[in-house]
Formats: structure tokens, sequence, C-alpha cells
């Protein structure tokens, strides 16, 4: 299996993964803003890694300016059986979260962190919650682990509790080679990949099952969905945008718009917008409107986003 795990000779503990094309370079900035913010003392602690796709230096020098990071690009590694939608649908960064175990040879501790979140608040504490060595949030609703494929998977538990697997912690203390949780992910998801619906979530559950791992979860704190209520979303340290509805062009959320404005100031660097309206008007040089829902497609969440702009709405 081609493996990208870069060796360290830091002395660090805890190793902060992230993965992004270059068009999402502008979510990246905005995570990191918000890493500098609220978790110095972890930074401390922490190497940053961010994996990526067509970026290119200029993007990667501007994220490398809010926090020293290391940037590794990212190779998908194509295996015979490997349906073609997978990777049309979804992407090839989306697996990259299957190299955070091989980071568990050199670190205490790994933290993947999708880019569409905001980090409001000290997310430190996360690694304090998976005694039996990994985490993720549950799934609010009842679902079960079957969501994620369109068939159930032969030898595995389809009624098995479901989580969400945009943010994740792992620590060392989990048994066996990590190199071989990180092939085994893609190893199968070649070999199931006609039935993967949510594909590296459900691929991931599957390992923890396989490799007789216990999940511990997560508290809200740390994965707090964005259409979650005002007294959730007060108390999270992290609010994660999951599906299609994201901070840009769906959400307005005070802190996540205003850093993003600071990331186009400083950098140029903005969220492509192609509404026809915006173009015409000349507002796609705003970062309020770069950012803005399309008013043809969701007019009324069009209409409240530019009063909480106009309001500073925190949610």
């Amino acid at each position: 299996m081609n493996a990208h795990f870069v060796p360290s000779s830091s002395q660090k503990n805890t190793a902060v993964v992230l993965g992004a094309t270059g068009n999402l370079a502008f979510a990246l900035g905005v995570v990191l803003k918000g890493l500098k913010r609220h978790n110095q003392k972890l930074l401390e602690e922490a190497d940053v890694i961010v994996y990526y796709q067509n970026m290119d230096e200029t993007a990667r020098e501007a994220l490398g300016r809010i926090i020293p990071c290391r940037f590794v690009p990212y190779k998908f590694p194509h295996m015979a059986g490997m349906r073609p939608h997978i990777l049309r649908d979804y992407g090839e960064m989306t697996f990259v979260r299957y190299e955070c175990f091989r980071f568990l040879k050199n670190y205490e501790y790994v933290m993947w962190l999708d880019a569409d979140i905001l980090i409001q608040g000290d997310i430190s504490g996360m690694r304090g919650e998976i005694p039996h060595g990994i985490g993720f949030r549950r799934e609010y609703y009842d679902e079960r682990v079957r969501v994620n494929f369109t068939a159930d998977i032969e030898g595995f538990t389809m009624d098995a509790p479901h989580y969400n697997a945009g943010i994740m912690a792992a620590s060392n203390c989990l048994p066996g080679n990590m190199d071989d949780l990180s092939d085994w992910c893609y190893q199968k998801t070649s070999e199931i990949s006609e039935s993967l619906y949510y594909p590296d979530q459900g691929i991931l559950l599957l390992m923890c099952e396989h490799f007789k791992l216990t999940i511990d979860p997560l508290s809200e704190k740390y994965n707090c969905e964005a259409r979650r209520n005002a007294a959730a979303l007060k108390q999270a340290a992290l609010v994660h945008a999951v599906g299609h509805r994201k901070f840009w062009k769906y959400y307005y959320f005070n802190e996540w718009y205003h850093t993003y404005k600071e990331w186009v100031k400083e950098t140029g660097l903005a969220c492509e917008n192609r509404f026809p309206v915006f173009e015409k008007l000349g507002l796609l040089k705003y970062p309020l409107f770069q950012a803005a829902p399309n008013p043809a497609k969701y007019p009324v969440k069009f209409i409240t986003y530019l009063v909480r702009a106009l309001f500073h709405c925190k949610y």
C-alpha cells in the first residue's frame, strides 16, 4: 500500500491533520485561524499537517503564515475494482483521513478535522474523551451503520450505532500495527465500492468492528452540527457544517464570516461563487456576497443571511 505518512522528529505529542483541494484553501484558512485564536495551548503540543491536492504554492504559503504547517501532497492509491463513481461523487480527498492512523507511530494523539468547521473554543479536551483509543460523535438520530451503504455488508453488524466521522480523535493505545488500519480502509473501500453511500465514514466504522476497536463517543462540544439550536451552538468549541450546507453559500455564522473576510483581505483568495445575479451586479468583490447563499435556490435563506449579517448575529 502506498503510505503518505511523513516521519517527524517533533517532540510534540499530537498531530492535528486536515486536508483539502485548492478550491477550499479559504475554508482551511478559517480553520487555521480558529486554531490560532482559541487553541494556543494545543498548538504548543501539536504539529499541524495539511494534506492537499491541486493547491498552488501561493495558497500553501498563505496558510503557513497563519500557523506553521507541514504540507503533504495526497496521492490516492488507485486499486483494481474501485468503482469510478465513488471518486467522481466524493473526490479523492475524502479518503485522506485514512492516513491519520499512521501518525500514531510518532505521536500519542491524532485529531482529524474536516474543512467545513468553525473552531470557536478550546478543542484540546477531545483527547481526554478517548480512553479506548478512538472517538467520533454519535449521530443525533437513532441511525445505524447501514445508512452509509446501499446494501448490507456481509460479516458486519449493520444495526450498530452510527457515528459522524468528520471529526475524529485517536491515540496510540490502539492495538496492532497502525499501517494495518490505514491499509485496511483503502482495501475495503475498493472491495465494496459498489455499495458505498457515505464512503469514508462507513469504512471507518467497519474498520472499528473488524479490528474490535471500542468507539468512544465524543461529546457534542467537539462536533456540534451547524443546524443545531442556539443553546447547543453556544456551548460548542467546534461547529460542523455537515452535508452540502456549509458556512459558505448557506449559513451565516458571525465568527466564520469575519474570519473569512479577514482571510480574503490578507490573501485575495476567495470562495468561488458564480451566481449570475451577483456577477451581473458586481457584488462578488465583497466577501459578504462571495459566501452568500444562492438567492434563486434559497431565497428565504438569502434574506435571513443578509439580516443576520446586518445585525452581526452570532449564529
